[in-house]
């Protein structure tokens, strides 16, 4: 008798260029599928994994989401550069695959298109759970520092600074860096003249290590506060020791040993265990998000009992999926299907994220 096909899932993440979380993204959907497979594969049938390299261009991201349409998979998980994740969106009207994006920019799915998902909570709800924290605090004087060439980073901003009179909270002073900045002197230089009582930093990848290791050679004895772009292990190595005592918000797997017990921590150990045993590292989150996405994908064809592409869009429409990211509730007016609880505020010591005692009570409250 034939073995059954397999069911194909695309995959389009950064392989090569400047984007180095897309290696990251593909090792977590890498895990993801062959915990499916060990487990009898989805519907009696193995899951394939199939790769595309995006180059970190948005051009690129779009030449191989048709690339993967093309081939027939059920459907795409997406890049983790929301600059390349945007590029595609349009795309998905023509080919109606169902595409769900790692990246966190919010405008991927707000408004909502119809084959359009997420999985990092959106930078909607991690600005309010950063502001949320600063109130707790009583941080009210905040400067604030961000990647104008990254679209996740300055929509974040953007969209917290509408939100900042609703917590109590002023921005005293704005910087914009650039993804190519070498010098951050003079942006620590302003936050540290303006009398703020905090540094908010919307920075990822290089532009995060580079201004926490100038603010850390200044010598402010101010918090810097950073969003979830920095939630990586890549970025506490870059940086050293330097990073004890940078706020970071991160998924709830990074801080997975201060989480209580709960199905959620349950399903992370299910990730983060075979993940170091496989890379020697913990997963940053971008290897969490192609997990999740990976495992989202698989649970729509299941629930669909079919992987025609529209039976699959249909299926995630509805979806509601325990995950270590969180307890994703989809619908038709919400293809991000996270909330602020879903988002940990954690503080690196010694190395490793850990909850804050504000965010520790908050888990007790609200985790499933």
């Amino acid at each position: 008798m034939p073995s059954p096909s397999p069911i194909v899932i695309g995959q389009v993440t950064s392989l090569t260029g400047s984007n180095y979380m897309g290696l990251e993204n593909r090792d977590g959907a890498e895990l993801a599928v062959q915990q499916l497979n060990d487990a009898g594969g989805v519907l009696g049938r193995p899951v394939e994994l199939a790769v595309e390299d995006d180059e970190s261009l948005p051009q690129g991201a779009v030449a191989a989401y048709h690339r993967m349409a093309d081939r027939g998979v059920v459907a795409v998980v997406g890049t983790s550069f929301s600059n390349a994740s945007l590029a595609v969106l349009s795309h998905t009207d023509e080919r109606r695959v169902v595409y769900v994006s790692t990246g966190a920019a919010h405008t991927q799915v707000d408004p909502v298109r119809p084959y359009v998902f997420m999985t990092p909570p959106t930078g909607r709800v991690v600005a309010a759970q950063l502001l949320r924290y600063f109130r707790h605090r009583g941080l009210t004087r905040i400067a604030v520092a961000f990647d104008s060439d990254s679209v996740f980073n300055r929509e974040a901003w953007t969209t917290q600074e509408t939100m900042l009179s609703q917590f109590g909270i002023e921005a005293v002073t704005v910087v914009s860096v650039k993804v190519d900045t070498e010098d951050f002197g003079p942006a620590v230089a302003e936050a540290a003249a303006s009398g703020a009582q905090a540094l908010m930093a919307w920075v990822t990848g290089p532009p995060a290590t580079g201004l926490a290791l100038a603010f850390r050679s200044a010598g402010l004895n101010i918090p810097m506060v950073v969003g979830l772009g920095a939630a990586s292990p890549t970025f506490v190595d870059e940086v050293g020791p330097g990073a004890d005592g940078i706020i970071v918000a991160t998924s709830l797997v990074a801080v997975e040993a201060d989480l209580p017990p709960s199905a959620t921590r349950s399903a992370i150990a299910a990730l983060t265990e075979p993940f170091e045993r496989r890379h020697g590292v913990p997963p940053s989150q971008f290897a969490v998000d192609g997990y999740t996405a990976a495992k989202l994908i698989a649970a729509a064809v299941d629930a669909a009992g079919d992987d025609a592409p529209q039976a699959v869009r249909q299926a995630m429409d509805s979806l509601t999926c325990l995950t270590p990211e969180g307890e994703y509730r989809f619908s038709s007016t919400d293809h991000s299907g996270l909330d602020v609880n879903d988002v940990a505020v954690a503080v690196i010591r010694d190395g490793r994220f850990r909850l804050t005692p504000w965010s520790r009570d908050e888990m007790l409250r609200h985790l499933p």
